[in-house]
């Protein structure tokens, strides 16, 4: 993979109260449909879609974040590889080919 590759979709929300929200997905899930059991969602522009970035940018915003919603194999991943998903701590959906997707979730609480 090149250094500065599109790597991952991501949307950041920055808010007073939760800090650094930030949501991403494996390139190519972008806009696809995934299920679980009897639920169907969409990996839509509207969530994930903000923009594209590189691996180091996703990094950096990663270890940023106060909160990650993060869906595929790459991003959940790197999230692990960074410590900040337990290998345990995440669910599947499956594509149309049948592949099992990750889905994880973090949030960060700091003690003031």
């Amino acid at each position: 993979m090149e250094e500065h590759e599109e790597f991952a979709w991501i949307r950041e929300i920055r808010d007073e109260n939760y800090g650094l929200i930030l949501a991403a997905c494996d390139k190519e899930l972008l806009e696809k449909e995934l299920r679980r059991q009897n639920l169907t969602i969409k990996v839509s522009r509207r969530f994930y879609g903000e923009r594209l970035v590189n691996k180091e940018e996703l990094i950096s915003l990663m270890l940023e974040a106060d909160v990650l919603n993060l869906m595929g194999q790459k991003v959940v991943s790197l999230a692990e590889e960074l410590g900040l998903i337990h290998p345990h701590a995440k669910i599947f959906f499956e594509d149309e080919k049948g592949e099992k997707i990750p889905h994880a979730q973090m949030y960060r609480f700091r003690v003031t």
